[in-house]
């Protein structure tokens, strides 16, 4: 393969790798992630452990995670007894499953524990004195801000996550080679 292909190929799988981090998944997810997104056939277990220099165990875990995250999906080959894998390539179709698998979940447990903690506060309030009063009022004021954004946050996601017609990752930007 030509030097700039394997640059290009070596660049782009490692900025994956770096990503999967930031968001808080393991690098090896985000270089596994990245090495079928850039294959245009489908790797076997064996293929990914010796294209990244890592052990097939490692590889066989990670790979259940992205199939559970929906960002890989595993693919019948004719003949073959191996397990092989793709990348799901539409993009908006990961950051929908991420989103709805993780941070869903997340802002919906944060409104709880906000709740319970408005409650706690507005049935201790006869049992606190007058300077507890004050400071159980600014707690009150800064967990309604804080449910106001978590609110916020669950209406952005959930139209993100509703409106997967609207999305068209194609129609963002095209990069053309020639």
């Amino acid at each position: 393969m030509h030097k700039s292909l394997t640059a290009v190929n070596d660049s782009t799988v490692a900025g994956l790798g770096r990503l999967a981090r930031f968001f808080g998944f393991s690098e090896v997810m985000g270089r596994l992630y990245g090495t079928l997104l850039m294959n245009p056939e489908a790797l076997s277990l064996d293929d990914l452990a010796d294209t990244l220099q890592i052990s097939k165990g490692s590889v066989s875990m990670n790979m259940r995670a992205l199939e559970r995250w929906g960002m890989a999906n595993e693919v019948w080959m004719r003949g073959e007894r191996k397990k092989y894998y793709q990348a799901e390539s539409d993009l908006w179709q990961v950051i929908r499953n991420v989103l709805d698998s993780r941070e869903r979940r997340e802002v919906q447990v944060a409104l709880q524990v906000l709740g319970e903690s408005v409650a706690k506060l507005q049935s201790a309030n006869d049992q606190l004195s007058a300077e507890e009063q004050e400071l159980a009022k600014y707690y009150l004021e800064r967990m309604d801000d804080l449910q106001a954004f978590f609110e916020f946050a669950q209406m952005a996601l959930e139209t993100v996550l509703g409106g997967q017609e609207t999305l068209d990752f194609d129609s963002v930007t095209k990069i053309e080679i020639g």
